[in-house]
């Protein structure tokens, strides 16, 4: 299942695609289910009534989400190298942040962007990483507030976040963002450190 934001099924500007991607050249996948022909059977069941199995089973659960979590987790960052407020936005939220930071950092602004690439796992070392010099994110999204919490829970209350999200209908401008921007820069005293 791939989950994106609905602006990208509205374009109305130029897409480049990349060449077609031959799929009888891709390498062999051992997780499909393809009716297990000439090998044994990958029985999926979420019903395991031994307490020792199920433990077993749980633990290696855990094992493979703290996997999952290391080597897939990603994020890509934008002028956070001195960076003291960080605007955290993904999809089309974070193309428009990309704008509204080029305007905070011509006010003045010491502002970047962290854009999750992975919403699960979430790339919560990243974030926690940029916490020791951070003290303040913007969480901004085109919706309501559904990555507040994985922001809030990465990092464990060692910085303020803050929320501006505007849920469908008008896409926000750089310049509307830019605006949120200065307004909690200053109102935090960003300035004066």
């Amino acid at each position: 299942m791939i989950l994106v934001d609905g602006m990208m099924s509205q374009m109305m500007e130029p897409v480049i695609f990349p060449d077609p991607v031959n799929l009888t050249e891709l390498p062999p996948k051992p997780w499909v289910l393809d009716g297990a022909n000439g090998r044994p059977s990958r029985i999926i069941k979420s019903l395991i009534l031994g307490t020792v199995e199920m433990e077993e089973h749980n633990w290696k659960l855990a094992r493979k989400y703290e996997t999952i979590s290391r080597e897939i987790a990603n994020a890509e960052t934008y002028m956070t190298e001195d960076a003291r407020f960080v605007v955290v936005a993904y999809g089309t939220a974070a193309r428009v942040a990309k704008g509204s930071i080029k305007r905070a950092r011509e006010m003045g602004l010491k502002v970047g962007l962290l854009r999750p690439v992975t919403l699960w796992p979430f790339p919560e070392r990243v974030i926690r990483e940029m916490s020791r010099s951070v003290k303040d994110f913007l969480v901004f999204e085109m919706n309501t507030g559904q990555m507040l919490d994985d922001v809030k829970l990465s990092l464990e209350g060692r910085s303020n976040v803050h929320f501006y999200g505007r849920p469908g209908g008008i896409v926000s401008t750089p310049d509307e963002i830019a605006k949120v921007i200065s307004s909690l820069y200053y109102r935090q005293h960003l300035e004066e450190d």
